[in-house]
Order: C-alpha cells, then structure tokens, then sequence
C-alpha cells in the first residue's frame, strides 16, 4: 500500500515553473506569479462568503455562495489577492505528497514509524496486527490491493479503543462530561463539540502523538462549558494543558500530513 492521497482524489505536483493539478473535473485556470493554477469553483448553502479551501482530496477549490453572483473576473481577482496563501499551502501539499510516498512501507501511529509487513496467505479476508513494533499484514494470494483497507481497518479499531479512554481520562479532571464520543473520518476538523454535548474525532488522529489527541480532548471537553474561543475557555484550555500552542502549532504543520499517511492505495 502506498501512505498517499487516492488516485481518484486529485494530485498537484510542479512541471518546471508551472504547478498544475490532475483532476478528473473540469477546472478554471489561472496565472499566479510564474504559476499557472488550476482550480474548481464549488457552491455551497452553507457559505456566506467566499472562501478558499486546499486540501489533499480536492487540491484549490473556490467555496462560492450557493445564492450569491459571484463573476469570475471577481473569484479571479480575490485568488490574486490570496495568492501567497494559495501557492504555499499547494507547494506544501506537493512536499507532503513526495515524503508520504517516500515512507509507503512504513505506517505512522502515535507519532512513531512502524514498519509494514505483507504476508500473502490462504485467507479470505485481509487483516492488520501488531507485532514486534511492525504492522503485520495478511492478504488473500494475489489480493494485494486489500491491505489499504485492513491497514484502515486497524487504525479505526486501534481509534476507537485510544481516544474514548483519553477523553475519560480528561473528563474526570475537568469535570466535564460528555453525552457521547463518537469516532469519524471527518474532513475538516480534527474534533468537535456538538450543542447536544457529543464530541467527535477523526480515526485519524491516532498516527499523531499521543500529547496531540490529550490536547484535543482538553479542547472539545472545554467547548462543554464555554461554546465558543473565549478568553475564558482558552484559559480553561490552558489549565488542563499548559503547553496547547505547542499543540495547535503541530496540527497547523501536520495537517496534510497526517491525511496523506493515513490514506492507503496499492
């Protein structure tokens, strides 16, 4: 399996002077500095403004108002405003891209590298374990392109059993308890603290170091008594974790790259 966005998804990579982007939509192009950049304008209710988003799945998309009009001339020049934003988040998903593929035999949980090992046996199913500080992998005879799936399967299983315990653990320290603690494969944030006191995290979460899932259970148990990013609920933050811009820092830096080492193809 290759640590490396699908090959349905999109892939931006830089040819000479030019970055371009791989898509299987039609997209708008257009010049930045020495950069011609290609991008998909997507409209959502939700938006209340334009937005600009650069993510592993779908590369540069231009968030547009499902009910506003827009004119491209307009969606052209907001990029060009935005363009240093725009070509160092697309450069660096072109540096994660590479490191991800340069580590593709290697799988990353809790911080730390662990080797991948492929087994082709008589089984019908394919299933990942630990072992002796690697991920072993058993595949049915010529059914390579299964080990993404059970790799996944691992991480979800080992999520669901890491995160609810942190966030008990924490729980009892703060004093503040959660209807629930759901565990998804979210795309934009890392957790979240729904009014109905549910918190929720990203499976994925479990490559990065154990300091970073404490640190968002502090976060999201801390949305239980202040909604929003007070001064009082940093505070509270602060408390229970006195070293969180250490964290939040590290998330900023590792975001595309904790989605590229927990995405498997073969």
């Amino acid at each position: 399996p290759h640590a490396m966005t699908n090959t349905a998804m999109v892939f931006i990579f830089f040819a000479g002077n030019s970055l371009m982007q791989v898509s299987k939509n039609e997209n708008h192009s257009i010049t930045l500095g020495e950069h011609e950049v290609q991008f998909m304008l997507r409209k959502s209710n939700k938006a209340k403004r334009l937005k600009l988003q650069v993510s592993l799945d779908t590369g540069f998309e231009v968030v547009v108002p499902a009910r506003a009009r827009v004119s491209l001339p307009r969606i052209e020049s907001f990029i060009i405003e935005k363009q240093r934003w725009v070509l160092k988040h697309l450069k660096r998903i072109e540096s994660v891209s590479r490191e991800s593929h340069a580590k593709k035999d290697s799988l990353l949980f809790l911080g730390r590298e662990a080797p991948i090992q492929i087994t082709e046996t008589k089984r019908k199913i394919a299933r990942a374990f630990p072992k002796n500080g690697s991920l072993n992998v058993k595949v049915p005879i010529g059914k390579r392109e299964m080990a993404g799936r059970a790799i996944i399967a691992f991480y979800k299983k080992q999520a669901f059993r890491i995160i609810p315990k942190i966030v008990r653990e924490k729980s009892a320290l703060m004093h503040a308890f959660p209807k629930k603690v759901s565990i998804r494969d979210q795309r934009t944030r890392w957790g979240s603290c729904s009014s109905r006191g549910t918190l929720s995290f990203s499976w994925r979460l479990v490559a990065a170091p154990r300091s970073i899932l404490e640190y968002l259970a502090v976060h999201e148990l801390a949305h239980l008594k202040h909604r929003n990013h007070s001064k009082a609920f940093w505070r509270e933050v602060e408390f229970y974790c006195p070293e969180y811009k250490k964290a939040e820092k590290w998330l900023r830096e590792n975001k595309y790259s904790l989605r590229a080492r927990t995405t498997f193809t073969e």
